[in-house]
């Protein structure tokens, strides 16, 4: 015999659990299987000495026992707040340092509410692609969805997406580069780089490398992320269109090594969130190949693709379809105007100058084929347009190589290697890459022949001498002349001026605007700074200063004004600049001027690139990424440069872009009307249920107070202090302190001391310095997990006095419900209060409860001793009504996944159903023609093959969808208990 049964719970050495079965040994004793409480399976033999059984509560209440009304309010709250995000309410619109939009958030809701998280996010340029995926990761992460999630980006926005995660969120990311996978791979060997961190950040051109080192031969990072064997969470893939697939003429799929990664990585993901504002290029087949990623089997082609195809597996709204709750437009209009500037004589001769130098180099590296070369005057030709301080020092530096015998006729591997970037994806290097490859190809010459080399240096000190000798910058003079006449007529204005090169930025800070305090952001400006600066312009300077490197993340919405010092080639930059003021927020017309310098080739092509996009985005609604679309197949680069180069007439290089822009005009019409969604989001209209969501998560259940209350509890019992730093009363509307953490929870993630710490969301947004105690903060976590542990607190059963008499007496049972899906996961989970009264009725109306007491503070134990000496009957009712509850509520998750189950299914069935006809076809194809002698065995054999994988792979995927349809109900967990007495039970105070 022994004194176990089923069902017991049982504390042991080094944890606790329940009994799910006793074993008798041959031996005569009992070998107990154990379910943990960490979710284990432990044998223990039942004669262990540590193995001791613990009352169950209902045992306690039916003692009539009683826990400390302290450490029952600390649990009560604990699992209030561990709940109270987990089914239908927003966590990161309380627990981050940001203000989330209400489109922001539909986005976030519609994913979350979706069956497998898996979606397209293609929202226009300047709406926060960024702050929604990061909403989705947060919610997962809150309720318990999440754990390992992975984010690749281009290289020049992997420390953005960090410093976001970072700063918005409290999340830190490690960022895989080559010195990260170097040293994670000496301390752990012999395990998969990819499994050890949890939340990682890489860039796609380091995770498609298929060689680390040549000369060794470790698993590449390509195929450490192929052979994955732990699913990542949540998967984000940043600017998504570079993932690209294509059919070939004989219909085989060529995929780019960009491609695989988006390919192991889907493959390997429970959510997948692809994010980019050209999601279709106007290649079909490559948009169904990206779409392919998320549901391989929703089409069979991309001629299947539509809108409506669409619904549940994209989401794109653009700036011209999103209104206000007053059906006013959330996005002001763009006025964009050119400021052409006439050159001086001397400046003009400069330019035609240095033009001449640049086209006869230019000419002489095509004809060498030597690239390096011809870059290196791309790169003057851009620097001679920006101003004159730029050439200058570009022609000191050329002048500086060439006396230093510095020209390489072979640029540095690394450079090599980045130099088809630079090229053609000049976005996805990052500014060290680039300023890196722009260094080393000052050094390039065409030729070693010294006599020639002279020539150049004697023309070079010559033109530098040229530009040396110009006083005057009429560029400058006309900016300072529109500048000057804006702040006379408005003092207060702020304006945004952005131009290509930091020289040309000095230049303008130093000479030009001397006499303003200007504020300024470029490349390598640390993140602090960068913050410094972008207050600064906010709050103080009229003016700000700022580089293309510098313009992703820049939100500066409280301007409207905006003025091209240079106009980038890159197309997508002019986007992107124009997005840091034409976004959410944004109350005025924005207005954008673009100076240029008159009669030259460069200025005029870009100027009419950005006038005839102008009237592309007005005529299809659309505010941005249209430019990027109209010149996808165009290189400005070496249009510019062949105009120069060839002498062609600006009319005519003008003549042919137009041409090429109707072209692409009328294949955008057919790819906005034919493939893409167009989300329409209106506040005004029915997405105006949002607004709902956004009032339940931030005055719902849980507030700033209800964190604040629960730490100083816990504080206060265990031995912690919370002091104001800040000097005179405590602020009202909060304020910031000195949070000294009790010994019992610090360690790991939770530090010793905050010095300076707020449970206030404004002050966290106003001050970076200062530690946000929210829901999801690491002490906050580690003070639920401590209160939830019964063998720290027990705090599970207490005595409530009721407001009224009415009700009384009954006990009060919490349940903590949920639902598991077939993949295992629990899905959702809330908190039920069932309050019973002594003839069994059961009900959710629990009776107003006016304060928790002791028992030593009950004058008459009458209601209670009658309570306990009822509880077990008492618990099975309430038991019954627990199940009924969670019944219910799984079985409406039920209705809802078996529906998009059904729905995966189809398309699952259709799908293989089209691809095993097309094969059964092509080998019945293959034995008609080997019946007439040919020799089919290897079409044959492969067809054969192919037959059996997709007979197999359907066979996987249906059995897996019917797997995950099912939704089973969690066995109710009773977490506390109250006995609810009447007020004249209690002590007169």
């Amino acid at each position: 015999m022994t004194n176990f049964e089923v069902g017991d719970q049982v504390k042991f050495a080094g944890g606790r659990g329940e009994i799910t079965k006793i074993e008798q040994r041959p031996n005569g004793g009992h070998l107990l299987h154990v379910y943990t409480s960490e979710g284990q399976l432990r044998k223990l033999p039942s004669g262990l000495p540590h193995i001791e059984k613990l009352d169950s509560l209902v045992d306690r209440l039916a003692a009539g026992q009683s826990d400390a009304p302290l450490h029952y309010d600390l649990r009560e709250r604990a699992i209030r707040l561990d709940l109270a995000y987990k089914y239908d309410r927003f966590l990161s619109l309380t627990s981050n340092r940001i203000e989330i939009e209400p489109y922001q958030v539909q986005a976030a809701y519609e994913i979350l509410n979706s069956y497998d998280h898996r979606y397209l996010i293609g929202d226009e340029v300047g709406l926060g692609k960024t702050i929604e995926a990061g909403i989705v990761i947060e919610e997962l992460i809150a309720r318990d969805r999440a754990d390992r999630v992975l984010i690749v980006a281009p290289a020049p926005l992997t420390v953005q997406w960090q410093e976001e995660m970072r700063e918005k969120f409290d999340r830190n990311f490690v960022i895989y580069d080559r010195e990260t996978v170097r040293t994670h791979r000496k301390s752990h060997p012999n395990q998969n780089v990819w499994k050890q961190e949890d939340l990682i950040i890489t860039s796609i051109d380091f995770a498609k490398q298929t060689v680390d080192d040549p000369e060794s031969d470790r698993v590449s990072v390509l195929d450490a992320l192929q052979n994955l064997d732990e699913e990542w969470d949540v998967a984000v893939f940043d600017e998504a269109h570079h993932l690209t697939a294509r059919r070939s003429s004989d219909d085989s799929i060529e995929r780019t090594e960009r491609y695989k990664v988006g390919d192991a990585v889907a493959n390997n993901s429970d959510s997948l969130l692809l994010l980019t504002g050209t999601p279709h290029k106007g290649k079909s087949d490559q948009f169904y190949f990206l779409v392919s990623l998320l549901d391989p089997y929703r089409f069979s082609h991309e001629s299947q693709i539509s809108p409506e195809a669409l619904e549940d597996l994209m989401i794109r709204r653009l700036k011209d379809d999103m209104y206000e709750t007053d059906g006013t437009r959330m996005f002001p209009e763009k006025n964009i105007e050119a400021l052409p500037v006439e050159m001086t004589r001397e400046e003009r001769k400069l330019y035609d100058d240095v033009t001449e130098y640049i086209r006869e180099y230019y000419n002489l590296a095509q004809q060498e084929e030597n690239q390096a070369a011809g870059f290196t005057m791309v790169i003057y030709q851009k620097r001679l347009v920006s101003s004159i301080y730029a050439i200058r020092k570009s022609l000191e530096n050329r002048m500086r190589a060439i006396q230093n015998d510095a020209v390489a006729e072979d640029l540095p591997d690394e450079v090599q290697d980045l130099i088809p970037r630079y090229s053609t994806e000049p976005e996805t290097l990052t500014d060290a890459e680039r300023a890196r490859v722009e260094e080393a190809l000052e050094t390039v010459t065409i030729t070693l022949n010294q006599s020639q080399v002279q020539q150049e240096l004697d023309r070079v000190k010559q033109l530098w001498q040229q530009a040396k000798n110009i006083e005057t910058d009429s560029k400058a003079r006309l900016l300072r002349q529109f500048v000057d006449r804006i702040l006379s007529e408005d003092p207060d204005e702020k304006i945004l001026i952005f131009t290509e090169y930091t020289d040309t930025l000095e230049y303008l800070r130093d000479e030009v605007f001397a006499d303003h305090d200007v504020a300024q952001v470029y490349g390598d400006l640390e993140q602090s700074r960068r913050r410094e600066e972008m207050s600064k312009f906010e709050e103080e300077a009229n003016l700000m200063l700022a580089t293309d490197a510098a313009q992703e993340g820049l939100n500066l919405q409280f301007a409207h004004i905006m003025v091209n010092y240079d106009l980038p080639w890159n197309p997508i930059r002019i986007d992107q600049r124009m997005g840091r003021l034409h976004r959410y927020g944004q109350e005025h017309t924005v207005e954008i001027r673009n100076l240029f310098f008159a009669d030259t080739r460069e200025s005029e092509i870009l100027n009419l690139l950005i006038e005839k996009t102008n009237q592309i985005e007005s005529d299809l609604g659309m505010r941005s990424d249209v430019l990027g679309r109209v010149l996808e197949d165009v290189d400005l680069d070496e249009t510019i440069m062949a105009a120069i180069a060839e002498g062609e007439p600006t009319e005519r290089v003008v003549a042919d872009i137009e041409a090429t822009i109707e072209e692409k005009r009328e294949a955008i019409q057919t790819v906005e009307n034919e493939f893409l969604i167009r989300d329409r989001f209106d506040l005004s209209g029915e997405d105006d249920e949002i607004l709902d969501v956004i009032e339940r998560s931030q005055h719902g259940e849980v507030s700033e107070d209800d964190i604040e209350t629960l730490v100083r509890v816990f504080f206060g019992e265990f031995g912690g202090s919370i002091k104001g730093v800040r000097p005179g009363p405590a602020r009202m509307e909060g304020d910031v302190f000195q949070l000294d953490v009790p010994e019992v929870l610090s360690g790991n993630q939770v530090a010793r001391q905050y010095p300076r710490a707020t449970f206030t969301k404004d002050i966290a947004m106003e001050e970076d310095d200062v530690e946000f105690i929210s829901l999801d903060h690491p002490l906050v976590e580690s003070l639920i997990e401590f209160c939830l542990d019964g063998d720290r607190i027990q705090g599970e059963i207490v005595t409530k006095v009721a407001a009224t008499a009415s009700q009384t007496p009954g006990i009060l049972f919490n349940y903590r419900l949920g639902y598991v899906s077939g993949a295992g996961d629990v899905v959702t989970e809330k908190l039920v209060r069932l309050f019973v009264r002594p003839d069994g009725s059961v009900t959710t109306d629990v009776p107003e409860l006016s304060k928790t007491t002791a028992l030593s503070d009950i004058s008459s134990s009458h209601e209670v001793d009658r309570l306990s000496s009822m509880a077990e009957d008492l618990y099975e009712a309430a038991e019954m009504k627990a199940w009924t509850h969670v019944e219910s509520f799984a079985e409406e998750a039920r209705t809802e996944r078996e529906r998009e189950i059904e729905i995966k299914r189809e398309h699952a069935e259709r799908y293989f159903e089209e691809q095993i006809e097309e094969w059964e076809e092509r080998l019945e194809q293959y034995q008609h023609r080997a019946e007439q002698g040919a020799d089919m065995s290897a079409p044959i054999g492969n067809a054969k093959q192919k037959l059996e994988s997709l007979r197999r792979e359907r066979e996987e995927e249906l059995s897996r969808l019917e797997e995950e349809k099912h939704v089973t109900p969690q066995e109710p967990e009773l977490v506390t208990a109250a006995y609810v007495v009447s007020s004249t039970e209690t002590k007169e105070e």
